[in-house]
């Protein structure tokens, strides 16, 4: 049976108040002792040649994947997705324009569309591209969720959100290809979770949130040691994350976007000399 997670526009509207918003990260080393505290890492210090779209990689979200793990290539870079928990595909949306007004989206795309109301990008205007929302990938319940790479890359990051909590916890484990843990970023996401109220809107558009958190893990200097990122939430019921941003082995970043990284490379240096002594 396919599952929807759209919820009733005035249940959503009365259920959910308005909420201040904000972010704290950290960064742990292998020894669990915190090297940063309240620097979070933003989209613009991975330097990518490797996005990776769920729709493109995997197709349109009308159904669930049977059973995991995948494996996709963009770019040369492979990658395997796997949980014990249920794999699951959704588009960002509530609504999706058919041509002359807002509707259901299995109506514009011709069949059941697994949904989510999430904060990440969503359709906002009848022009609005993609037409179904950004594509989500997740787990189905408290489940971890484990992305390996065929080949050690320098960084990886993505947008990422609870399913019912508003407030959450995230974080994002490093290992090398021993499964030697490289280190430990973590945030505290208030008011960036959960469902967007935005979305249920129909006067005149709907109001995306697009305002979920990033999680994402820098590498040390030029060398690419990750090989696996596992990823977990507070909350029991699941997550979802958007589209995954690689720095692999081949990406040459600017001076500018190196000069964004020096900080966190650097204490990351640190670390993982301490760990070897």
């Amino acid at each position: 049976m396919k599952r929807t997670f759209v919820l009733s526009t005035i249940v959503i509207v009365l259920a959910m108040a308005a909420q201040a918003s904000s972010l704290t990260c950290s960064l742990t080393g292998p020894d669990g002792s915190t090297v940063i505290s309240n620097a979070c890492v933003t989209q613009s210090q991975i330097y990518t040649n490797d996005p990776v779209d769920w729709s493109s990689a995997f197709g349109p979200a009308d159904q669930n994947p049977s059973s995991g793990p995948w494996q996709t290539s963009n770019n040369g870079v492979n990658i395997t997705l796997s949980s014990v928990g249920l794999l699951q595909q959704a588009q960002n949306t509530v609504f999706a324009w058919d041509g002359s007004e807002w509707t259901l989206p299995d109506f514009v795309a011709n069949e059941n569309v697994n949904t989510f109301q999430g904060n990440f990008g969503a359709p906002s205007s009848p022009t609005s591209t993609p037409a179904l929302g950004d594509a989500l990938i997740g787990v189905v319940g408290p489940s971890s969720l484990t992305i390996s790479f065929n080949a050690p890359i320098l960084s990886a990051g993505f947008m990422i959100s609870s399913k019912t909590l508003a407030n959450f916890t995230a974080t994002l484990q490093a290992y090398d290809s021993n499964n030697n843990l490289l280190g430990t970023y973590s945030i505290v996401a208030n008011g960036l979770g959960g469902m967007c109220a935005g979305l249920g809107n129909l006067t005149p558009n709907p109001t995306p949130c697009d305002n979920a958190p990033f999680l994402g893990f820098l590498g040390q200097g030029t060398q690419a040691q990750i090989s696996s990122l596992v990823v977990s939430t507070n909350d029991t019921n699941g997550m979802f994350l958007d589209s995954l941003f690689v720095q692999d082995s081949q990406a040459v970043p600017e001076p500018s976007v190196i000069f964004l990284m020096g900080s966190g490379l650097c204490v990351i240096g640190l670390f993982r000399r301490r760990n070897i002594q």
